[in-house]
C-alpha cells in the first residue's frame, strides 16, 4: 500500500534521491559535451550534488533517532503530501529508468543545459515548498540551505546556455 500522508523522514529521504539523481545526471552528460568550461561546470554540479545527498543522509539519520516522536499530527496535510509527492515523482532529475531514454534523446550541450535548468527550477520549488512545510528545525534549515545552492545551480546553468546562444 502506498502511503499518502509523508512527514520530514520521507521528505528528507526524497531529497537525497533528488540529490543522487542530479549527480548521476551531470556525471552522464560530462562525456557528450565537447565544451571544456561546460565540462568542468558539471563535474562541479555533480559533486555539489553529491554532497547534498551527504547532508540529507545525516539530517536523515538525525531525523530516524526522533521518529518515535513523530505523531499522527505530525503528518503533512493530505493535499499537501500529494503535491510533494507527484512533484517528487514527476519532475526534478529523472529516476534511473527514465535517464537512459533522456541521456539518448540529446543532442547537443544546450540539450544538456537545458535539461539541468529546468530539473533546478523543479528542484528549487519542492526545496521551497519543504521549508514551508517541514516541521523539524532541522530540516527546514537543510532545505533553506540547498535552496540557495540550487538557486546558484540555476543561474551558473543559464548563464552558460545564454553565453552559448550568443556564440551560435
Amino acid at each position: 500500500m502506498i502511503q499518502t500522508n509523508f512527514n520530514d523522514l520521507e521528505a528528507v529521504k526524497i531529497a537525497i534521491q533528488i540529490e543522487e539523481r542530479g549527480e548521476a545526471f551531470y556525471e552522464r552528460s560530462i562525456p557528450l559535451v565537447s565544451n571544456d568550461e561546460v565540462k568542468n561546470m558539471l563535474a562541479e554540479l555533480a559533486e555539489q550534488e553529491r554532497d547534498h545527498a551527504a547532508a540529507f543522509r545525516e539530517i536523515y539519520n538525525e531525523l530516524v533517532k526522533k521518529e518515535r516522536s513523530f505523531d499522527d499530527d505530525y503528518l503533512y496535510d493530505p493535499e499537501v503530501s500529494a503535491y510533494l509527492r507527484s512533484m517528487a515523482e514527476s519532475s526534478i532529475f529523472p529516476s534511473d529508468d527514465k535517464l537512459d531514454e533522456i541521456m539518448q534523446g540529446i543532442k547537443d550541450v544546450k540539450d544538456v543545459l537545458s535539461i539541468g535548468i529546468q530539473a533546478e527550477k523543479d528542484s528549487i520549488l519542492y526545496y521551497t515548498e519543504m521549508i514551508i512545510n517541514a516541521k523539524y528545525v532541522e530540516a527546514k534549515e537543510a532545505f533553506r540551505r540547498l535552496l540557495k545552492e540550487e538557486k546558484k545551480h540555476l543561474t551558473d546553468l543559464q548563464t552558460q546556455l545564454n553565453k552559448l546562444k550568443k556564440e551560435s
